[in-house]
């Protein structure tokens, strides 16, 4: 289990241009973006934090159980949710505005104990500056780290929050012999002072430095390894640094940061580097479920359903004998859902006369598969005219879905029961 510790709040993120945009709410705080974040890639993840009893706080709980992030490590309390007013720059970066006096998540007290299967703690942003929750997840930090736990730290700066400058950057310096793995932004570093192999020298086994639109380089013991930005559309940066958090702790695994060599850390950032990609492409802190960031067909469950998820730009699924493939595939790795790319389909799969779908679908229900297609297909498809329409239907029942988007397919699948978190 990965935890991330630390505070929820609300971003209320502008809508529109001109001086005064509507501003739409949506649920934030850097611990809580890598909460998510984690549990959409597939980690059995936890968030440790005091949440308001109010509106908003139920809120941030409902997200992090959509994700399917444990709650049973959150403390709540009746102080209102804090909130973070975001400006976003011409090129995507978000600034901040923080209305966090007397709110419940900087009331955090220190838990008695985690579960013995917590193998990595992650830290970070407002937390660390607000007390008297600061100090809390300070001795967590280093109560954890005693106990052989492996620990990020985020510190993601946050100036107007910091009143004592040079008191915060002491403090900084004095976590560093608890922590595992340092990861933290350009801005981040300039606003620090020092560089990666002070750090380094000071406890860290790895420093992540994310670098923007340049992409992502480690610093270790060894030589640094770097590697690109992926090139999106950027709608905003919001949540981009604690997606690539997450990315790292669930693409760690069981390893310690000290154990990779220059080839696996170089897979690793361009995991994580992805993954980034598709937060920065949609607004507000929207990370991307494991589906998004497959590079060949791969099982993943998508709400407890084991789906083959298929890749873009892999075989095209144009007739029977590329259908029977698929579907052996499928059977052969227990899956009971199949996630196709409509540009895998070919422009023709779904004509009236003679198009693959009628030959294809029939095979998958006939072993009891469903398929559920992602991306925009033709509207006599989705409104029912094609002859093997499924009649829609929200859950797994409906032998073929539609969905425009990953995130939109996951929000229409019936989540399978399972133990409450």
């Amino acid at each position: 289990m990965i935890v991330a510790a630390g505070e929820s709040l609300i971003d209320l993120v502008p809508d529109g241009s001109g001086p005064l945009p509507a501003l739409v709410p949506r649920r934030g705080g850097g611990p809580y973006n890598t909460a998510v974040a984690l549990g959409r890639l597939g980690a059995e993840a936890a968030f440790c934090s005091r949440v308001s009893t109010d509106a908003f706080g139920d809120a941030l709980l409902d997200g992090l159980r959509a994700a399917g992030v444990a709650t049973g490590l959150v403390q709540r309390g009746p102080e209102p949710t804090t909130l973070a007013v975001a400006s976003v720059a011409a090129d995507g970066s978000a600034g901040y505005s923080f209305y966090a006096e007397g709110t419940a998540d900087r009331l955090f007290e220190l838990p008695e104990r985690l579960p013995d299967a917590v193998r990595a703690v992650a830290f970070g942003t407002c937390s660390l500056v607000l007390e008297p929750g600061a100090g809390a997840y300070d001795a967590l930090l280093r109560r954890e780290a005693g106990r052989g736990v492996l620990t990020l730290l985020d510190p993601n700066v946050r100036p107007g929050l910091i009143s004592d400058g040079d008191a915060h950057r002491r403090r900084f310096l004095e976590r560093l012999p608890h922590v595992s793995l340092l990861k933290l932004s350009e801005e981040d570093a300039r606003w620090l002072g020092g560089s990666p192999g002070e750090w380094l020298a000071r406890g860290p086994s790895a420093v992540v430095l994310t670098r923007g639109a340049r992409g992502l380089t480690v610093f270790t013991d060894g030589p640094a390894v770097s590697v690109p930005a992926v090139p999106v559309v950027v709608a905003d940066t919001i949540g981009a640094g604690d997606t690539v958090n997450a990315a790292l702790l669930h693409g760690l695994g069981s390893r310690s940061p000290a154990a990779l060599d220059a080839g696996e850390w170089t897979e690793l950032l361009s995991f994580a580097a992805r993954a980034a990609a598709v937060t920065c492409s949609r607004p507000g802190a929207e990370p991307p479920y494991a589906a998004e960031l497959v590079t060949s067909d791969t099982v993943l469950p998508l709400h407890g359903v084991p789906a083959l998820v298929c890749a873009p730009g892999g075989p095209p699924l144009t007739g029977r004998r590329a259908a029977l493939e698929l579907l052996g595939d499928a059977l052969g790795r227990g899956a009971e859902l199949v996630v196709v790319p409509v540009e895998r389909l070919g422009g023709d799969f779904f004509q009236p006369r003679g198009g693959p779908a009628g030959e294809v679908v029939p095979l998958f229900t006939g072993h009891g598969l469903r398929l559920a297609v992602v991306g925009e297909v033709p509207s006599r498809v989705t409104s029912g005219s094609w002859p093997h329409h499924p009649g829609g239907g929200a859950d797994l029942d409906a032998p073929v879905r539609f969905a425009d988007s990953i995130p939109a397919l996951m929000a229409g699948l019936a989540p399978r029961p399972g133990p409450c978190p």
